[in-house]
């Protein structure tokens, strides 16, 4: 009883986190095979009653390392069951494991917005565990229940930002940004073991397009492509608990706009970008990661230098889940030349009442190079507005 009211307790706690089951168990470690005993709580917060209408047989997911399987429970009630206004009911579930679930598993109960639970199996003789009721037989374990591989973690991952957005300097147009990292090697394989370095090394692909909306036919003014591959590590160093983070990224890496001609833009490059954030990294928190490279094969554009430079300035402070400022900065080495990009972010969940997802993003751009093709081209200042999927 004192654990469901701490249950209850924190809930309330928790500012308006409302869930309106909590599963639990009161034997969070068994033995091979044993059976199994949860408690699925029902929660009203509200100043009616509630009534739930429970089914006998609860449909669970199961799911280890390497396997999901989706198993049946009986409830110990079944059919309508009322809760009364700020009040909760606790039912009792058993379950049937079959013996070839072993290890640290988590359960979750797929008819109710419930929370997983996290349990361990050990592979030992069966102990006996006092139920109320006696579990199902085994033949009715059997039949409903299929184990599976569960397939491995998709290795891919956002890389920069990813966005769409609109605007109306020199005529309508838009600027999107499309980009994702794929990780070379699994951090539990054999070569990983070895040589622990090895799963941070990473392929991208980025891609930046400049859209004419107000032209005839609606050309694509330039687009950049951005393959790399690199290492990263942004925790080679922690100080203050954690407050003061430094990390390390470096590699190779290619841009184009895929034209040929006298439209033709390239050039390769080697680069390194230390990493430093301050703060809390999924809070408020301030950063700094210059991207200093050089230009190799370059023939297309032998004097882009002039107008970018050698290091793209990333700065920014703000937090993801409120008002977030980042910008790039360029300094070309001629006096004159460079750009600025300045970025301005805020949750749309926050503007939405929960109902959206992504960020809106404000974005200015002014000086040379937005695109490849314009590298040395200082064209009208950019203000536009959209949508971020990922920041």
């Amino acid at each position: 009883m004192r654990r469901i009211l701490l249950i209850f307790f924190l809930l309330v706690l928790a500012g308006g986190v409302y869930a309106d089951a909590v599963l639990s168990t009161p034997t969070p470690k068994i033995a091979q095979g044993a059976p199994l005993q949860l408690d699925l709580t029902l929660l009203n917060p509200t100043d009616e009653p509630a009534v739930v209408d429970v089914p006998d047989e609860l449909h669970l997911r199961v799911e280890t390392q390497n396997s999901l399987a989706t198993i049946v429970g009986h409830s110990s009630r079944a059919g309508e069951v009322t809760v009364e206004p700020h009040g909760f009911v606790r039912l009792q579930v058993q379950v049937s494991l079959p013996d070839a679930i072993v290890g640290d598993v988590t359960v979750d109960a797929t008819g109710f917005d419930t929370n997983p639970v996290s349990l361990q199996i050990t592979a030992e003789q069966k102990e006996s565990a006092a139920l109320t009721e006696s579990p199902p037989p085994k033949s009715t374990w059997n039949a409903q229940y299929t184990l599976v591989d569960k397939p491995p973690p998709i290795p891919i991952s956002v890389y920069e930002p990813i966005y769409f957005l609109v605007g109306g300097d020199a005529g309508l147009n838009a600027k999107f940004q499309l980009s994702l990292r794929y990780r070379l090697f699994d951090d539990k394989g054999r070569l990983a073991n070895h040589l622990p370095w090895i799963d941070d090394l990473y392929l991208s692909f980025t891609q930046t397009s400049l859209w004419n909306l107000h032209g005839k036919s609606n050309p694509f003014q330039d687009s950049s492509y951005r393959p790399r591959l690199f290492y990263a590590d942004y925790s080679v160093a922690k100080f203050f608990d954690g407050r003061l983070r430094l990390g390390l990224e470096g590699g190779v890496g290619h841009e184009s706009n895929g034209k040929d001609g006298e439209e033709s833009r390239s050039y390769n490059m080697l680069y390194v970008r230390p990493v430093a954030l301050l703060g809390d990294p999924d809070g408020l928190r301030a950063y700094l990661a210059p991207l200093i490279h050089n230009y190799i094969a370059e023939s297309d554009n032998p004097d882009i230098a002039k107008y970018r430079g050698y290091a793209d300035w990333l700065i920014g402070i703000g937090s993801k889940g409120g008002l977030d400022f980042f910008a790039t900065l360029r300094k070309g080495t001629a006096s004159d030349y460079g750009s600025v990009e300045v970025n301005f972010s805020y949750p749309l969940s926050k503007l939405s009442g929960g109902d959206l997802t992504g960020w809106l993003l404000l974005q200015y751009f002014s000086g040379y190079g937005e695109s490849l093709l314009d590298y040395n081209r200082k064209l009208d200042s950019q203000w536009r507005l959209g949508i971020a999927v990922a920041l």
